[in-house]
């Protein structure tokens, strides 16, 4: 009780080799049936389980993924982990979730993960440097997802920033903001913030238009209320839904929205929580099944898992974003706006 059953002790109990034993758990057809079933329920009755450890040194493949994820308060990322999961288990491999937050943070588990021999990772909104991603890259295949690339050997999947910036402050626009306002997280827990903010400002200049950033705490968007007092009524884009759940509170309770009391409020990611009928948001949607899929993809072609495993460069893939419109930022319109 309490150790590890070995093939050593399923062969003592079966009364044959542990040579014999190996055999008949790998399936060679040179073990007589007879005693190849008598070894496998002699294995099952003690509960033995191979030891993926020594199978992986063996063949020099471990079968694991390993994934890096910000947090766990995100839905977003919870969508990303299934889809992954998804992906690594119809190659009959196992994904390892762990996370991190922040550069100091996420060392510690990436180090974790390797020690655990994965074929590869899957980092997700990385706050690790360029230079730390490039260092990683070298040691193991990796996909960055929602980031940009830093080069080297490093893949990125992420969204089109600035085709999503473009339908955002055009869909603002047309429900009558006249001035903007990004709420993201601070940018060094989540360096996407930097990118996204950049795009979104860009699109606005090309209408002629402000964009004020705000940036969201524990303390529930920090000047956002401010912001509303001196603009009136400001189209408000949120880094995420978690942030806009922020927004939306603040901007019901200044009273300073349009016709209908709401600000016009636009968001990312369009998990569940925009779709629930209290929030209600519209949001941006992010094809996460084809990102997951083709991080899997990545990481299996440079490990030599696929293909020929000669894969040069970065390969950096972006995707395009679909505006899921809502009552958030369509004053007047019902749940599923238009």
């Amino acid at each position: 009780m309490g150790q590890m059953v070995t093939q050593a002790d399923v062969a003592r109990a079966a009364g044959v080799s542990r040579g014999l034993v190996s055999l008949a758990l790998n399936g060679s057809p040179s073990v007589a049936s007879s005693t190849r079933e008598r070894i496998l329920a002699t294995a099952e009755q003690l509960g033995y389980r191979p030891n993926a450890t020594a199978a992986s040194l063996a063949s020099g493949r471990s079968g694991l993924i390993g994934l890096l994820l910000p947090d766990l308060r995100n839905p977003f990322f919870d969508f990303v982990a299934h889809a992954l999961q998804e992906a690594v288990a119809q190659r009959g491999m196992t994904l390892l979730v762990t996370v991190g937050a922040g550069a100091r943070a996420s060392r510690r588990p990436v180090d974790a993960l390797l020690a655990l021999r994965v074929e590869g990772l899957v980092l997700v909104s990385p706050a690790l440097s360029d230079e730390e991603l490039r260092g990683l890259g070298e040691a193991c295949p990796v996909c960055l997802i929602g980031r940009c690339g830093p080069g080297g050997r490093v893949d990125t999947i992420r969204l089109d920033e600035r085709a999503a910036a473009e339908a955002v402050i055009s869909h603002l626009v047309r429900a009558g903001a006249g001035r903007l306002v990004y709420v993201c997280p601070d940018p060094e827990e989540d360096p996407n913030a930097t990118e996204r903010g950049q795009a979104l400002a860009a699109a606005a200049r090309q209408r002629g238009l402000r964009l004020d950033t705000v940036v969201d705490d524990v303390s529930g968007v920090p000047g956002l209320r401010e912001q509303l007092v001196l603009a009136g009524a400001p189209g408000v884009v949120a880094h995420n839904d978690i942030v806009a759940l922020d927004a939306l509170s603040v901007i019901r309770s200044s009273g300073r929205g349009g016709p209908s009391g709401v600000a016009p409020l636009v968001s990312y990611d369009d998990t569940y929580l925009a779709s629930r009928e209290e929030f209600s948001l519209t949001s941006v949607e992010q094809p996460v099944g084809t990102m997951a899929r083709d991080a899997v993809r990545f990481v299996c072609e440079r490990s030599g898992r696929e293909g020929d495993g000669e894969v040069g460069g970065a390969r950096n893939v972006t995707v395009a974003p679909v505006l899921a419109v809502r009552r958030s930022s369509s004053p007047g319109a019902g749940p599923s706006g238009a």
